[in-house]
């Protein structure tokens, strides 16, 4: 009696099912999730969309070190996926951001000469809207005076570089060339963060800090796609790879400006706080590398204050919060270790050491709810609301509290009728 079974071709056909199942579904998921994927990014480019017209025409987009100077008499578009504003960068013929071409002072003009970074040129913002421009018009009413306000602040990195450089001190000529009657530099823990000397320049801790992904110079030698990522693997850096490819994704932006603009003011602190070295300025005890970057910046400051007070000028500065200080200060009161007053007590301290005079605008900020609102929340730029607010309170305490005798508030009603 023989026992029955399946023989012939189904036999053979059934484990061939399998595996073309075993092959077919993983490809299946595989693409499902890159169409998803694809139609995010589209979806994401469609309705947050970033422009940048005639860059070439600005910046020197393809320095290493994004510290080129900006290119004089001529003018970009750029709008980023945070911003409804498209921000029209046009520059004079020394490159400045300022709205007029420097001339000379006429008589009875009270000038103000800007410096810093990105911020105070107003970067991803109309130059309308940016306090550097809103500045003059609420001085002139507070003081009765005619106020001018001349910006010579950079872009920050491939905006024309960050400020202080190695380098600024050696143009302060051109500080001086604008005939100031006050020098006013808004200083950002960022400023901080770029501050280096000749010395430091190559030193492992400013190298680490200034590290930027577009600033990497792959080897002269075409490697395969293949190469690569075997070599991204076997060197440990192919998840960081990964990661940075996601992150520079229009719908990986999206995602972290929904999410953050939704967070509750106590929600964002806290995840933000969990950043660790981004965080590292708020600690109470920040780590070595940020107490050696106090010491560069320091240094910078220091030959900065003594070339305007060998020219004879008064030099004020003010530090603005970033959006997670903004709200920590807001807020009255954070975690155990931090402290949102440390770094800008510490920039005091040296302001005043070195000579200088030193407005406090974080008192105003405290006094105001979720201030942090008035931030990109990405990429942590005031927008055009904050720039309004950084004006008001800078309007505010330039005039009061006698750290500007000159900018005194007026108490005559006839005040600044002319523009």
């Amino acid at each position: 009696m023989t026992q029955s079974g399946q023989t012939g071709p189904q036999a053979v056909k059934q484990p061939q099912s399998q595996r073309r199942d075993w092959v077919l579904l993983p490809a299946l998921g595989l693409l499902t999730i890159c169409l998803m994927a694809v139609s995010a990014e589209l979806l994401s480019r469609w309705f947050y969309p970033v422009t940048q017209v005639g860059f070439q025409n600005c910046f020197a987009t393809n320095d290493p070190t994004g510290d080129a100077a900006v290119k004089p008499n001529s003018v970009c578009w750029e709008q980023t996926a945070e911003s409804t504003l498209k921000a029209e960068y046009r520059f004079n013929s020394r490159g400045h951001r300022a709205g007029t071409e420097l001339n000379p002072k006429p008589p009875g003009i009270y000038r103000i000469v800007l410096i810093g970074s990105s911020i105070t040129q107003g970067l991803f913002v109309p130059r309308d809207k940016t306090f550097a421009a809103l500045l003059p018009e609420e001085l002139s009413i507070e003081t009765g005076r005619k106020v001018e306000v001349y910006n010579e602040a950079t872009g920050g990195k491939f905006r024309g570089g960050s400020y202080p450089t190695q380098n600024s001190a050696q143009h302060f000529d051109q500080v001086l060339a604008a005939q100031p009657d006050l020098i006013l530099w808004v200083i950002t823990p960022t400023d901080i963060m770029n501050a280096g000397t000749k010395e430091n320049a190559d030193s492992p801790v400013t190298g680490s800090l200034r590290e930027d992904p577009r600033s990497a110079t792959g080897s002269a030698k075409p490697r395969s796609i293949w190469n690569e990522i075997t070599a991204y693997i076997a060197t440990g850096t192919f998840g960081e790879r990964l990661k940075s490819r996601w992150e520079d994704t229009r719908t990986s932006i999206v995602l972290k400006h929904l999410l953050i603009a939704s967070e509750s003011q106590d929600e964002y602190i806290k995840s933000y706080l969990r950043n660790g070295d981004n965080a590292n300025f708020l600690k109470t005890e920040p780590d070595s590398k940020w107490q050696t970057q106090l010491q560069y910046f320091d240094a910078e400051l220091a030959e900065i204050e003594g070339l305007a007070k060998n020219a004879g000028l008064p030099l004020v500065a003010v530090f603005v919060p970033n959006r997670p200080q903004a709200a920590m200060l807001s807020k009255g009161d954070w975690p155990a270790g931090y402290d949102p007053l440390k770094l800008e007590d510490e920039v005091r301290a040296s302001v005043v050491n070195h000579g200088g005079r030193f407005i406090d605008i974080f008192d105003d900020f405290r006094r105001i709810p979720g201030p942090e609102r008035d931030y990109f929340p990405v990429d942590g730029h005031p927008d055009a609301d904050g720039h309004a607010v950084i004006s008001r309170f800078l309007a505010k305490e330039l005039t009061s509290g006698g750290a500007v005798p000159e900018l005194k508030a007026s108490t005559s009603p006839d005040i600044a009728k002319e523009p």
